[in-house]
């Protein structure tokens, strides 16, 4: 049965559908009373005003399009448009479009609370790394949302299935993952898995997908999934596995163990490990430090406890101890060395000692008997020499270790144990100007040591360490002289790299203390003066003198904004790419605002202010914020640094870019720090002693912004003279 007339009036005016007729101009020819949300009152129908002039800018091309294509061959279709409402902001509007006698019937309804969930979802997926998914296994249908093609890296317009979905999978895991699909549907059995996937471009990630089902009748008719990418966590647990692993291995290996030792409490943590080693309670975490001192050697206590307090007042937090210890109840006593560090409360008061307890004992019985022989076999054994030979007091090889006699048979075709031969006759040739000199000096008793460079057969630099030890016979005499060569070219090239280091550590510590200085200044100053200020107000009842202090106040407040917004664009400075808002700027207009902006501060040093505009008025296509900050910083800095003169402002363009040159006469910048000024945190005054107040990031700022621009910044300075920055930005990005 049809509606009547009335009925559909009802309809029409009481739904919540927006109702529009339109003509094929796309102009308005009736419209229910819901429309007067989008069309703002109904003179839009009076005036036939074409729909597309209420809709967003960047809609109304897509509108115009659908007003274009809808025909009789194809008389229906859907988009989504979003249209402006005051003071609610964007409504957004999914319309059905149906042409019937040459006119068009849109049908609409309000979709703004699901287009921004949808965004803010779409958000959260990008940024967590996940997807959304589903499977139907009564029709064996799988959707997937945009994230899971990114996790993918696959063109999200490929029509997935299940089979495609698990062939990203090894083949060893794809029957156990179709399991899962079989369980769910099945037996309604949720499931999570973690698989590694290979990606459409072939790189390797792992993911964890998750699966639920939805049941009808006790029967699973839909299975609801999702999936994250946790490559970057999986790699980093697997990681400190490792590490772990690594540290208790290493640890088995020196024959040590870890402790912790509350101090306050006097109670310590011991590993497994170290209980083991020494025979403690497996059964305690936390031992009282008076059950291990009843292992120390009687005789090393009082010793071990004098250090053990020698430390801890020392406020030095590396910490070193040794003593012997009973060994797992045995009679004997072994030796054991303690390496540790020290934390504090905010007292300075020791708060805990984390250390390692190490087993020298065998190290500590062989020093003893390295001592007893010292005399015949230190020079044999000292260092682990790479090239040892043995000479009588005639230079003649009497041993040799087996690398040397085989050079010696490589190079000179002798044997030289088997028939005697001088060394200085089978050394390499660049041995021989050093040898003479320091042998003798070895035959009169006293060693020689020496490092010295060389280039060997194959053309590379060989660092090596000669050592002349004279042995004496029972007399004192000197009877024969070990002669040892250690290779030491790593050693060197270490010693370089620790040098080089070293220097830039005192760099980093200098750029912390600057950095430190810089902010701590330029924040507590402003605030100093707002304080201080603040106070004056509330007992300054003149209004002239108020006047005054109303305007500090307004600098200070100035300044301190001025550096937060640089820490601010500092933070964002690695993410700026993602944040780029081209349009079509006036450039003459936007370099004014700039100039207007310091006018005052200008002024106020009596400087010669200009500005010079280009009279063809050009006009980019750039981000206006990052353009408008650089030109900011660097007109900031010109009349910082400029105490008389002026500062020039001046706009000019070619075909292809604009150029903005500011000018100044101030102190310049040395022709060896102009490079620098561009890095954060420099200025060429820096410390507490600074001539000029700043951060020292305004210059790094402006030169990254106008780089993600496309641009570049230009610096010429004379010291004493002042300083010309040109700032280049292509027209289109």
């Amino acid at each position: 049965m049809a509606f009547t007339i009335d009925q559909i009036s009802v309809l029409t005016e009481r739904t919540q559908l927006f109702l529009v007729i339109l003509n094929k101009e796309g102009e308005i020819v009736n419209c229910n009373s819901k429309c007067n949300i989008i069309l703002k009152s109904s003179q839009a129908i009076e005036k036939y005003d074409k729909i597309y002039k209420y809709v967003i800018d960047e809609d109304k091309s897509r509108f115009q399009k659908v007003i274009n294509t809808i025909s009789e061959d194809n008389p229906i279709l859907y988009e989504t448009f979003g249209f402006p409402i005051t003071p609610e902001g964007i409504i957004t509007l999914k319309l059905e479009f149906i042409l019937k006698n040459d006119l068009i019937y849109a049908t609409g309804i309000d979709i703004t609370t699901e287009n921004k969930e949808h965004r803010a979802l779409e958000v959260i997926s990008k940024l967590t790394k996940t997807g959304a998914w589903n499977y139907n296994p009564l029709n064996e249908r799988m959707y997937w949302s945009e994230g899971c093609y990114r996790i993918h890296e696959l063109d999200p317009n490929t029509p997935m299935t299940k089979n495609l979905s698990l062939s990203f999978f090894p083949e060893n895991s794809r029957t156990r993952i179709e399991n899962y699909f079989e369980c769910i549907t099945k037996n309604n059995q949720s499931y999570t898995f973690v698989e590694k996937i290979s990606t459409a471009k072939g790189s390797e990630k792992w993911v964890k997908v998750k699966a639920k089902p939805i049941m009808y009748q006790d029967e699973v008719v839909f299975v609801n999934g999702t999936m994250a990418d946790i490559t970057d966590r999986y790699n980093y647990i697997e990681e400190l596995k490792y590490n772990e692993e690594t540290k208790n291995l290493a640890l088995k290996g020196i024959k040590s163990g870890l402790f912790d030792h509350h101090l306050p409490k006097n109670i310590v943590f011991y590993s497994e490990d170290l209980k083991k080693m020494i025979g403690l309670p497996l059964d305690k975490d936390f031992i009282p430090e008076e059950e291990f001192r009843k292992l120390i050697h009687p005789e090393d206590v009082d010793e071990a406890l004098q250090r053990h307090q020698s430390n801890l007042r020392s406020q030095n937090p590396y910490y070193f101890n040794h003593y012997r210890l009973n060994h797992l109840g045995e009679e004997d006593y072994r030796y054991y060395e303690v390496y540790g560090y020290i934390t504090y409360d905010k007292y300075q008061n020791p708060k805990r000692l984390i250390g390692n307890l190490i087993d020298v004992d065998e190290k500590t019985k062989n020093k003893k008997l390295l001592k007893e022989s010292k005399k015949n076999l230190q020079a044999m054994i000292n260092n682990g020499f790479a090239y040892i030979l043995l000479l009588n007091t005639k230079g003649e090889i009497l041993m040799a270790d087996d690398l040397s006699i085989k050079i010696i048979k490589k190079n000179y075709d002798v044997d030289p144990i088997a028939k005697k031969s001088k060394f200085i006759d089978v050394m390499p040739l660049n041995f021989k100007d050093t040898f003479t000199k320091d042998f003798e000096t070895a035959l009169e008793g006293k060693s020689v040591r020496k490092e010295f460079e060389r280039i060997t057969l194959n053309g590379t630099t060989q660092w090596l360490e000669s050592k002349y030890t004279p042995i004496e016979d029972e007399e004192g005499k000197v009877s024969s002289v070990l002669a040892s060569f250690l290779d030491v070219t790593e050693t060197k090239i270490a010693e370089l790299a620790i040098k080089e280091a070293h220097l830039k550590e005192q760099e980093l510590g200098k750029l912390k203390t600057n950095i430190l200085s810089n902010f701590s200044h330029e924040i507590r100053t402003p605030l100093n003066g707002i304080m201080t200020i603040t106070k004056l107000l509330l007992k300054e009842e003149d209004v002239e003198e108020r006047k005054k202090l109303l305007n500090l106040l307004s600098e200070s407040e100035d300044r301190l904004l001025h550096t937060l917004d640089n820490l601010s664009n500092l933070r964002d400075l690695e993410s700026i790419e993602h944040h780029v808002a081209l349009y079509t700027i006036d450039v003459n207009y936007l370099v004014s605002k700039c100039f207007n902006k310091y006018k005052k501060e200008a002024f106020s040093k009596n400087l010669s202010y200009e500005l010079m505009l280009d009279t063809n008025s050009p006009s980019l296509k750039t981000d206006q914020e990052f353009l408008k900050i650089s030109i900011s910083h660097i007109i900031h800095n010109a009349i910082k640094y400029t105490n008389d003169g002026k500062i020039e402002i001046k706009v000019e363009s070619d075909e292809n870019n604009v150029y903005i040159t500011i000018r100044d006469t101030g102190i310049g910048i040395k022709q060896e720090n102009l490079n620098a000024i561009f890095e954060p945190f420099v200025q060429e005054s820096i410390g507490l002693s600074r001539k000029y107040e700043g951060t020292g990031i305004g210059l790094s700022l402006a030169k990254r912004y106008i780089e993600v621009l496309g641009g570049n910044i230009n610096a010429k300075s004379k010291s004493g003279k002042g300083t010309d920055f040109k700032i280049i930005i292509p027209k289109s990005l």
